[in-house]
C-alpha cells in the first residue's frame, strides 16, 4: 500500500522515525487482533459461524471508532462507546503522525503500552485454547 500511495502523491509528514512508529502501531493492533481471531476460531465448530461472529465483532468495533468520522460532532451515549473503543485511541495517534507528523506523546505511550498488553493478553489466550486442542 505505501509503494501505491507515492502514485497518488501521498506524503506522510512524520519522517522516518514517525513511520517507524506507524509500522508498530499497525504490527501491535494486528497482533493483538490476530490472537483474538485465532483464539475465537478455535472456540467455533466450523468456518460459516466463525464468519459471523467476527462479523458481529469487527463492524461494530470498526463503525464505533474515529475511523469514519471525528468525534466533535458526537454526544452522548455514543461518544461514551466510541471513547471506550481502544481503535479510536490508535487510530487518532495513526492520523496525526500521517497528517501532522507529531503526536502527543501521553497518547502515544499509552496507545503503545496498552496494545503490548492486550497484545499479550491475546496470544496467550490464543496459546491457552491451542494446548487444549
Amino acid at each position: 500500500m505505501c509503494a501505491v500511495s507515492l502514485f497518488f502523491s501521498v506524503r506522510i509528514a512524520a519522517g522516518i522515525t514517525g513511520i517507524f512508529i506507524i509500522i508498530l502501531l499497525v504490527f501491535l493492533t494486528a497482533f493483538f487482533m490476530a490472537g483474538l481471531a485465532y483464539r475465537i476460531s478455535l472456540l467455533l465448530p466450523n468456518e460459516v459461524i466463525y464468519e459471523t461472529v467476527m462479523n458481529a465483532i469487527v463492524l461494530p468495533v470498526f463503525f464505533l471508532s474515529t475511523a469514519q468520522f471525528p468525534i466533535e460532532g458526537i454526544s452522548g451515549v455514543l461518544e461514551v462507546a466510541v471513547n471506550i473503543n481502544p481503535f479510536t485511541h490508535v487510530i487518532n495517534v495513526l492520523r496525526e503522525l500521517i497528517l501532522y507528523g507529531t503526536t502527543q506523546t501521553s497518547s502515544l505511550i499509552f496507545v503503545l503500552m496498552f496494545f503490548v498488553v492486550m497484545g499479550g493478553i491475546g496470544f496467550t489466550w490464543a496459546l491457552h485454547g491451542l494446548e487444549k486442542n
